[in-house]
């Protein structure tokens, strides 16, 4: 056995890499084949098609880009030309002459699986231009991770690269299921699932752990009932509908003349003369994946058909609810736990995924062992596979819910046995190593958290006397950074400080001479932050005291069943008829907690903790910290209350504020648990074929707009339940109904279920308790300032977010007055002379260009086109490139002069860039050219 020797302790840069839009290739293509002007339609425009614009991405430190790093090539920049991201979001649309054409996304994306993409970068790898940065690079589609399927993005590696690549990330089964396909080309494969797990070992890594499978006990997770209890149970049944459907006549003679105008036929013949594409299948269906629109010229008639979708109903009932009491979790011993964590480490490796929470697990073995009279360093315990290992050996114990390749044993040598020793072969090969992605964190906010307008909404009350304590802490704030020695507002500048904006900046000039603060520019940034974190709290986005709490599920009892004994024997946490048990060191004992997980549409979906401390959880997990929360999942209804979690690194926002835990309380008692049983299709099974993938990957990208407007529309159906005194059983059970279509939404990404989300939530939308004159205040505002949504008929209404978000805007009034000077009084005069001209343009220029790029990573932010962590990286790197091409070696004069450039109101849109850059650059020289304290 060879081992693949990774250095993995030294740092490795990501990778940044080119985006671009498939409807941009795809018209390109015809641009170059096209001797006749084209013209593509953006947004509502027709403009003329000159070239193909692209944008840049980054592919983060991981695992797969370690096992790669070899092959690819870094320009000095880190730019790779390897990888080319595509993105499938909207449909090709262009003109050739008067004709108009539309290339569906679906289409696009079957056509780029199927046949891959062309493409020449402008970008050069280097100072000069090379031989290989004029020939384009032919690339093959690789993978996508569950997020990007859903953002219509694929990753795209050239071609050369593909086979090593893919093996690397399939573990060498998609090796053999093209073997398999080859046999059998009507054989069916887990291609959602397989397409899922595969991009596991593509997740940004903070570290990397060695850990020897001798030294992991793999047992099998636990299904716990709780006591029959009051649930709202959801459920599919059919409906039948009959629409009025337009059946093409293929048999009249003028269907196959209107084709030909589009270079297709439904005859070979014509086909092989003329060159058209033959049309095989005679169906409305195959016309339109042509990009040719059936209208009114089009010879056929109109028919009766009957439709049956599956609808959702909800029935109030008494069920057991289930927990898996470990799922996606797992314990590590502290002796290997790494020094930068905190709590857990969240591990991703091959068809791997675990939450490891940190813990004395050999302590608990050497005691389980003093016990029962056992010799520690000889007796043995059976994993699920029926290997034998030392309990001494043992340094983390998972469940088989974190290993994802036994969905594939079939192709593993077909039973768990001979699947896990083709595993554990594997992973020897690769060092038994594992990407950790994440490890607890504290908020950015200290002591509070935000919560969120979907959760503030769903609070049980609209009695004014409860919601105002809820905003009290908002208000405070507010109050705090509106006085006039701006005290608490120089703490939050430098609080909220970061790479990008000027508060450090700002801070270093009051610091310089404190007069800086009766300045123009530092009264209206305040006026503006204040005002913008206003506006932030009365969407919603309240402080309380709390945080967002890591799950873990009843660890005590794991360790049990690692030894062999009984886990439901645990006896630490007691059922309670108001409240689920907990364990948290972030709140006192005894304390009364509220939880919020997302996705969140309603009060149903509320959890009531009470937090108790139990003497063998911290003998043995003394260091989980205060961002973990241990939920008892022993005969609870947790996981089903709290959106379907499990304990693979989810999170609740859990607070002790005393009326948010009270109306929890409420929730909890009054507002039955959801049970989702909505039919999950057996198996997610496609052909092994190109085409296959694409339909996949459409279907998962058309469920993401599902997140949001199930969202939406429980928003707006929780707003007309409160307004109309909280009395509709209909408008009740649309909430609950949209609660479950959001977790399942979710989940699309890696399973099938017997419901079309999409087409449901257009029916419910369009019930008669959903077709109201008006939108709430609150969520009209919200939409207006994050997506520029206009909305004709608003009024505020009688529920928890438009009435606390009155209350916020009434409570929170101007600031108190300060006599303002002009910034250029505080000039240094004593600075004299000519700028040199050339490097003064030269950052004015290079900063216009940086300003202009991270504008449209923030819009594209906006949209929910890039994560947090890829905004980052993205402006990082931007900024880099910016500071390369700036001029340097500035001199004392041309910096005032920047600064006095960059401080004029026409300049006002790259202010930040240039004071940002001169003051992190030339400090000392940047605040020389302001008079220091009161030498004015």
């Amino acid at each position: 056995m060879i081992v693949i020797k990774i250095n993995y302790t030294k740092k490795l840069n990501p990778i940044y890499v080119e985006s671009v839009d498939a409807s941009l290739l795809y018209i390109n293509e015809i641009a170059q084949e096209q001797e006749l002007p084209i013209q593509c339609k953006m947004g509502k425009e027709w403009t003329d098609f000159e070239k193909i614009y692209t944008k840049e991405a980054v592919l983060n430190d991981s695992l797969f880009l370690r096992f790669m790093q070899k092959s690819i090539v870094r320009s000095g920049s880190n730019f790779c030309k390897d990888f080319i991201v595509v993105k499938f979001r909207y449909p090709a649309k262009y003109m050739i002459g008067e004709e108009e054409f539309s290339i569906s996304t679906h289409n696009l994306r079957k056509h780029y699986y199927e046949n891959g993409v062309t493409f020449l970068s402008e970008k050069k790898t280097g100072k000069k231009k090379k031989q290989e940065d004029t020939e384009s690079i032919h690339y093959k589609m690789l993978y996508r991770s569950p997020g990007k399927a859903k953002k219509g993005e694929c990753i795209f590696i050239r071609e050369s690269l593909f086979h090593k690549a893919i093996n690397f990330l399939t573990m060498g089964l998609y090796d053999l299921m093209e073997e398999k396909a080859k046999a059998d080309p009507e054989a069916v494969f887990k291609l959602v699932e397989m397409s899922a797990y595969l991009s596991l070992s593509t997740a940004t890594a903070v570290g990397y752990l060695h850990i020897p499978w001798e030294q992991i006990l793999v047992i099998e997770d636990e299904k716990v009932l709780s006591a029959p209890k009051i649930a709202e149970v959801v459920r599919t049944h059919p409906v039948s509908y009959y629409d009025d459907e337009f059946v093409l006549d293929f048999d009249d003679p003028r269907l196959e003349r209107i084709l030909n105008k589009h270079e297709c036929t439904l005859y070979e013949d014509v086909a092989n003369e003329k060159g058209y594409k033959l049309i095989q299948n005679r169906t409305k269906e195959e016309v339109q994946k042509n990009g040719i629109r059936i209208n009114g010229k089009f010879p056929g008639k109109h028919i009766k058909k009957e439709k049956i979708f599956q609808e959702c109903t909800v029935e109030r009932k008494e069920e057991q609810i289930e927990n898996i009491l470990w799922d996606g979790m797992g314990l590590i011993d502290e002796s290997i736990f790494p020094e930068y964590a905190d709590g857990f480490v969240y591990c991703r490796s091959h068809f791997f995924k675990s939450c490891l929470f940190r813990g004395n697990v050999q302590e608990y073995f050497k005691d389980f062992c003093v016990k029962n009279n056992f010799n520690f360093e000889s007796y043995m315990v059976k994993d699920m596979f029926g290997n034998k290992k030392k309990l001494s050996d043992i340094k983390v114990v998972i469940t088989d819910k974190s290993l994802k390749w036994l969905k594939f044993i079939d192709m593993m040598g077909g039973d768990n046995k001979k699947a896990y020793k083709i595993y554990r072969q594997y992973m020897k090969e690769h060092d038994d190593c594992f990407s950790v992605v994440k490890t607890a964190h504290k908020s950015k906010w200290g002591d509070l958290q935000l919560t969120a307008y979907q959760m503030n909404n769903s609070l049980p009350t609209t009695e004014e006397k409860i919601l105002k304590p809820i905003t009290e802490q908002a208000i405070r704030i507010i109050e705090e950074l509106k006085k006039a020695d701006d005290i608490t507002y120089l703490k939050y500048l430098d609080w909220k400080k970061d790479d990008f904006n000027i508060n450090e900046v700002m801070c270093a000039l009051v610091e310089w001479n404190p007069e800086f603060r009766k300045t123009e520019l530092f009264r209206t940034k305040k006026s503006k932050d204040i005002n913008r974190l206003v506006d932030n709290f009365a969407e919603g986005r309240l402080p309380q005291h709390g945080d967002n709490l890591t799950i873990c599920g009843n660890p005590i009892a794991l360790l049990m069943k690692a030894v062999g004994e009984k886990p439901l024997d645990e006896n630490i946490f007691r059922i309670e008829d108001d409240a689920i048990q907990c364990y948290t060191e972030r709140f006192e004992d005894n304390a009364d907690l509220a939880a919020f997980r997302n996705p969140h549409n309603s009060p149903n979906n509320i959890l009531h903790f009470h937090n108790i401390r139990a003497d063998l959880i911290a003998k043995y997990f003394p260091k989980l910290g205060q961002n973990v929360i241990i939920i008892n999942l022993i005969g609870t209804d947790a996981q089903a209350r709290g959106s379907g979690f499990d304990e693979d690194s989810d999170f609740v926002l859990v607070t002790d504020q005393p009326e948010l835990a009270s109306l929890a309380k409420d929730a909890y008692v009054n507002y039955p648990t959801i049970i989702n049983k909505v039919e999950e299709l057996k198996s997610s099974e496609y052909h092994f074929r190109l085409e296959d993938y694409a339909e996949m990957d459409s279907k998962i990208a058309d469920a993401q707009a599902s997140i949001g407007t199930s969202t939406d529309a429980a928003q707006l159906a929780l707003s007309y339940y409160y307004d109309g005194e909280m009395k509709s059983r209909e408008l009740e059970e649309v909430f609950i109904i949209l609660s479950v279509i959001g977790q399942i939404s979710i989940d699309l990404a890696k399973k099938e279920f017997n419901l079309n989300v999409e087409r449901e939530i257009k029916r419910i939308r369009s019930l008669p308790c959903m077709k109201k004159k008006y939108v709430p205040q609150f969520f009209a505002d919200t939409k207006k300032r994050r997506n520029n949504k206009d909305f004709e008929n608003v009024k505020r209404m009688n529920c928890p977010m438009d009435i606390m978000a009155e209350m916020i805007e009434q409570r929170t009034g101007y600031a108190e007055r300060v006599s303002h000077i002009l910034i250029r009084e505080l000039f240094n005069k004593k600075i004299k002379g000519k700028a040199n001209r050339y490097k003064f343009n030269r950052v004015v220029e290079e900063s216009k260009k940086y300003n202009d790029t991270v504008k449209i990573l923030a819009s594209s932010k906006r949209k929910g086109r890039l994560e947090d962590d890829e905004l980052y990286k993205l402006k990082r790197r931007q900024m880099e490139l910016f500071l390369r091409k700036a001029s340097k070696n500035l001199d004392q004069i041309t910096i005032i002069q920047l600064v006095n450039h960059a401080l004029m109101d026409s300049n006002s849109d790259v202010m930040g860039t240039l004071l940002n850059f001169l003051y992190f650059n030339y400090r000392e020289k940047f605040l020389n050219c302001f008079v220091e304290n009161d030498q004015k």
